[in-house]
């Protein structure tokens, strides 16, 4: 029995001897087979042929190296535009089977490259070049490649390379300027862009990156000129119009500097800084609405720690009289940057939020708000004594608060930093009318009015100080000079002279300025 058992084992060994010998014979058949069909460019047919020889040998190692052939030939053939992502279906499949497929590496780097996914490019570009390393084809896009993931040392030596293998295109010649501007070669650089433009004038890159080089040597007429260039060639280079508005706002053309920032938000919607560059355009010009609307965008899309945006912001919301909102954005950049100045811009603020409450007769937030401008402003003079405009901005509110003489104590400060500051000296009349000294009131308003012959506010206060002086000759002298200036006015001093209006709690205040944080 044991003998039938072994004789039958035997027997089965053979058997399956057979069948493997069998499928190694069919396997190297098909495989021979696909070779032929390849060759014959039956390219489906032989991938078939090589599949199935695979299945029947996985070792067949000329069924794999076949199939990675032909693999890579139906690759490139379905890697036009619309079928990228197919062609790397079996690009990568012919990888797998054969890593030493430098033209499959090639042409998957190839794809990749023309993706924008730039380290997958890399790698397999990388793997062709390990095989071949005298794939000269390769060099430039290589070089590209590595130039834009800023491994210059990598990029320098390829981009070197492809020169050295006699490329000498326009697009090497670009390369080459990118990476020397990398390496702060700007002269070397411009060369290269120059000689890039006088062979393809109408290569807007070109022009761009002249136009930068050109801005940071000074030169900032040709850098303009360079970037108009661009932007009429491609106008859909937001990089370019954003320099350009840059210029512009620089050299104070703030018309022409909004106008551009505007073309970078048609094409670059969610750009916080153009947004925010637009809106101290709009600043300069005045036009707050428009300069509230594009700060509002420029902290929704993302700059929310910026002291500038929102010291500027609180600004234009001041001079759109939204002083609630005008406050809250002072504050904002108050925390962010809690210097001198941020605190003088918070008090100016409430100063004029309390001013606001005041005219419409709600004394008592009026006063809660002109409080609160005080402590900011004594904080901001504690801070930083020569700041002119903090002193200014504690005096005017130490007059709405009725405190004189301690307005007269700042405003002497104000005007002793900034001398013969009108405005300064308007409000320290006003202070010195407060306290009863109508005498330093009628000298401070007259300075003024020498000063400024043309200062309706002053000669009016003037106007009204010589009246409680007794003094109406010269009282009417003034008025006749302001009803040349601003006939509405002189009514208003006339009433004043003619007894319509009593003066005992009158107290007259100015519109107080502020001086910004930057140069607004």
């Amino acid at each position: 029995k044991s003998d039938q058992s072994r004789a039958r084992a035997a027997a089965l060994a053979r058997a399956r001897a057979r069948e493997r010998n069998a499928r190694l014979r069919q396997s190297n058949i098909l495989a021979a087979r696909a070779e032929d069909q390849l060759a014959g460019g039956e390219i489906d047919a032989a991938i078939a042929n090589f599949r199935e020889a695979l299945n029947l040998n996985a070792k067949n190692a000329d069924a794999a190296v076949g199939l990675s052939d032909a693999l890579t030939v139906k690759g490139i053939e379905t890697s036009g535009d619309s079928a990228k992502k197919d062609a790397a279906i079996y690009l990568e499949e012919a990888v797998k089977l054969n890593e030493k497929n430098e033209i499959a590496c090639a042409k998957l780097g190839e794809i990749y490259d023309s993706e924008g996914r730039n380290a997958d490019a890399i790698k397999f570009y990388e793997m062709a070049l390990a095989v071949d390393p005298e794939l000269s084809s390769l060099y430039l896009p290589v070089g590209l490649a590595y130039l834009e993931a800023e491994r210059l040392t990598d990029a320098s030596d390829y981009l070197l390379k492809a020169e050295n293998s006699g490329v000498e295109t326009n697009e090497l010649k670009f390369a080459r300027g990118v990476l020397l501007v990398k390496q702060n070669r700007d002269g070397e650089a411009l060369t290269d862009f120059e000689a890039v433009i006088a062979a393809e004038p109408l290569n807007a890159d070109a022009h761009y990156q002249r136009a930068m080089i050109l801005e940071r040597a000074g030169r900032t007429d040709d850098a303009l000129a360079a970037y108009k260039q661009a932007v009429t060639i491609n106008d859909n280079m937001p990089d370019a119009w954003y320099a350009i508005g840059v210029i512009y706002y620089n050299t104070g053309a703030f018309e022409e500097s909004a106008a551009a920032y505007q073309t970078v938000l048609k094409y670059d919607p969610a750009n916080a800084r153009a947004h925010a560059n637009l809106a101290s355009a709009y600043r300069q010009l005045e036009k707050y609405q428009e300069a509230n609307a594009e700060y509002r965008a420029a902290n929704e899309n993302g700059i929310d720690k910026d002291a500038d945006l929102y010291s500027e912001w609180g600004y234009c919301l001041g001079k759109t009289h939204e002083w609630d909102k005008s406050v809250a954005r002072l504050e904002t950049a108050s925390a962010l940057s809690p210097t001198a100045v941020d605190n003088n811009n918070v008090g100016w603020g409430y100063y004029n939020a309390g001013r606001t409450d005041k005219a419409n007769k709600n004394d008592e937030e009026a006063a809660k708000k002109f409080e609160l401008a005080k402590l900011s402003l004594q904080k901001a003079v504690e801070m930083d004594p020569q700041l002119d405009a903090a002193h200014l901005n504690l005096g005017a509110t130490n007059n709405s608060l009725g405190d004189f003489e301690a307005a007269i104590a700042a405003l002497t400060i104000a005007v002793g930093l900034h001398n013969d500051w009108v405005i300064a000296m308007n409000q320290l009349g006003l202070a010195y009318r407060g306290s009863g000294n109508l005498a330093e009131a009628i000298a401070q308003f007259g300075r003024v009015t020498t000063l400024d012959s043309g200062n309706r506010f002053g000669l009016y206060n003037l106007g009204e100080v010589y009246f409680l002086a007794g003094d109406k000759k010269q009282a009417k002298k003034v008025h006749n000079q302001l009803k040349k200036i601003d006939p509405t006015l002189a009514n208003s001093l006339n009433d004043v002279l003619s007894g319509k209006v009593v003066l005992d709690e009158a107290k007259r205040k100015l519109k107080v300025p502020r001086i910004p944080r930057i140069p607004f």
